[in-house]
């Protein structure tokens, strides 16, 4: 595939079946410097040293423009979100409620009951 060619859609495609949660928070976290300080994702790959993330996708990444670049990382955060939301959602992470019986506490609980 050309460089050129490469749109948001596909880094995310490949980070969905590729990444794990730390790598595409540290892919984020590296667009997002890279747009703060006016750099290339490459040169903050370079300064950080995040050698998990392919340098594949780093590049792709510096071909695109600041506007789908600042999409990229939108779309990235995006999917951390739903991650989080469906942990938890997960029938096996909720905590299980019962009724408590309420106690008595044998105290006046109104002006009136003094």
């Amino acid at each position: 595939m050309d460089l050129t060619d490469i749109k948001p859609v596909d880094i995310i495609t490949h980070i969905e079946q590729n990444f794990n949660r730390s790598q595409a928070t540290g892919l984020n976290c590296l667009i997002f410097l890279a747009l703060r300080e006016q750099t290339s994702v490459a040169y903050q790959h370079k300064e950080y040293c995040f050698e998990d993330i392919p340098e594949q996708i780093i590049a792709w990444c510096d071909c695109m423009d600041e506007h789908d670049l600042v999409g990229l990382a939108t779309e990235i955060a995006n999917g951390l979100w739903d991650e989080n939301i469906a942990a938890a959602v997960e029938p096996g992470n909720a905590e299980t409620q019962s009724a408590q019986p309420i106690e008595d506490q044998n105290q006046p609980t109104l002006l009136s009951d003094y």
